[in-house]
């Protein structure tokens, strides 16, 4: 069942692959695991801070602080992530930022892409609501 709150509802109800749906703003919540050696070698596509349509990495931080914005019980752990995108049907439209659990701060970052072991805890689609007037 989604919660709202306020302007944006975290969802987990999706069936099937929520990757396979397209223009739709996809959040995935994982825990980290511990790290891993790796050769792997890599670009990362560069975060942005706002999708400018209430998505912004300041306004999902105001909201973590402000309590549990999943449709399921989560008490946050250290080094734990949040990954927000907006999976485009074109590729050159997706988006996306990560948020960190760092010294029981929500912060813009993520654990190391390649060197990381991390496991999903949930995942879903971000509904946004429009504001009352």
């Amino acid at each position: 069942m989604c919660i709202s709150n306020n302007d944006i509802k975290f969802c987990t109800c999706i069936e099937g692959d929520i990757y396979e749906i397209k223009n739709i703003y996809i959040w995935t919540l994982e825990s980290y695991i511990g790290s891993k050696e790796t050769m792997r070698l890599g670009k990362i596509m560069m975060p942005i801070d706002n999708f400018g349509n209430g998505i912004s990495t300041e306004n999902i931080i105001q909201k973590l602080k402000a309590g549990n914005i999943f449709d399921f019980d989560y008490i946050p752990q250290e080094k734990d992530t949040l990954r927000i995108s907006y999976n485009a049907e074109n590729y050159n439209d997706f988006k996306y930022f990560s948020l960190i659990f760092l010294n029981n701060n929500w912060q813009e970052g993520r654990n190391p892409a390649f060197r990381s072991i991390e496991k999903n805890i949930a995942e879903g689609e971000i509904i946004i609501n429009p504001k009352n007037n």
